[in-house]
């Protein structure tokens, strides 16, 4: 039996493994996960008690409803509190980054179906409604409760340059494949650090530089985590947590992004709540969705400098497989000479 997969590590692949298989021998072609230098990525700390403009804002986007019951009212100062601000400043956070880098084309990942939904309303409406041809923020959905019919015809929209964004979570987005895209925003971090690999990916490719936001927020955030409903959390609305036999979790961004910082073993640059991205002194100005300027000689020089190591390998090599012929397998050693 032969399985291939783009997530070969992850865990689902691992459990598919040993349930099918018995001593199975896995073929890395592509070694750790790495991010491409066409690709820029960086976060935004979305911390509710330092930027209180959550507070007044005119035309906030509407949030799950996680704390419906819950007393979010400026002035309580509990954990409830600033879970929802996180939610209301994620969603003006999404609006900063577009408009800062002017993103003509991008996805935005959010962690649930009800997250797509609601920021695909919040775009909209701000953006003069999804019949506005001039709609700055044009965007559509892609998740399961969406018919295929529908989830076919936004994914074609995005492709043509119709809309602008394509809102998806993880579980959507997979197998999916559009060419050219500058942008992403994870308005959420994913909880496999694999995903964010795979989300980040998105952008980078055909030697086009690619920049991802991630809106990290500072503070534990309620979410819907529908591990006790039958019915996969369609129409349910219990708030309560998981190990009170509701559907809710407390969301830990931080040790999500140092989970992925370790497994990247590099610390991603942070960026201000304004969104700008300073230029790298290498790179210059870059424009995202062109190509990487000089990407040809930039190869040349590092070929260059790894010639000498790639020589010195290469006689290793040739001194351990006659060492290992001589040792195991050949009496007659006169082929050497």
């Amino acid at each position: 039996m032969v399985v291939c997969s783009a997530t070969l590590h992850s865990f689902d692949v691992k459990k598919l493994a040993e349930r099918l298989m018995h001593f199975p021998t896995w073929v890395d072609l592509k070694g750790e996960d790495s991010v491409p230098e066409t690709v820029h990525h960086v976060v935004c700390m979305v911390d509710p008690k330092t930027d209180t403009s959550w507070r007044n804002l005119k035309r906030p986007i509407k949030t799950d409803e996680v704390h419906a019951k819950d007393n979010t009212r400026f002035g309580s100062n509990t954990p409830e509190m600033f879970s929802e601000a996180v939610k209301l400043l994620k969603g003006e956070y999404v609006i900063t980054a577009i408009n800062e880098h002017k993103m003509d084309k991008g996805i935005i990942f959010c962690r649930t179906k009800i997250d797509c939904d609601n920021m695909e309303n919040h775009l909209n409406a701000l953006g003069g409604g999804p019949r506005n041809r001039n709609n700055p923020y044009s965007c559509v959905c892609l998740h399961g409760d969406r018919k295929p019919a529908e989830r076919k015809e936004n994914l074609e929209k995005f492709k043509r340059g119709e809309v602008k964004f394509l809102i998806c979570t993880d579980v959507a987005a997979r197998g999916i494949d559009v060419t050219g895209v500058p942008y992403v925003i994870n308005v959420t971090l994913p909880d496999e650090k694999n995903n964010y690999v795979h989300r980040i990916g998105r952008v980078g490719r055909a030697e086009r530089m690619g920049l991802a936001i991630s809106l990290v927020s500072s503070v534990p955030e309620k979410v819907w985590y529908h591990s006790n409903c039958s019915n996969r959390g369609k129409n349910c609305w219990n708030t309560r947590l998981t190990d009170q036999g509701g559907c809710c979790i407390w969301y830990n961004e931080p040790q999500y992004l140092a989970d992925i910082e370790e497994h990247l073993n590099c610390t991603i640059q942070q960026v201000d709540p304004d969104l700008k991205v300073p230029c790298d002194e290498f790179d210059g100005k870059v424009v995202y969705g062109q190509k990487k300027a000089q990407m040809g000689s930039n190869y040349q020089t590092h070929t260059a400098q790894m010639a000498p190591s790639v020589e010195i390998l290469a006689e290793l090599e040739m001194a351990a497989q006659k060492y290992f012929i001589k040792r195991y397998c050949m009496k007659d050693k006169s082929f050497l000479k």
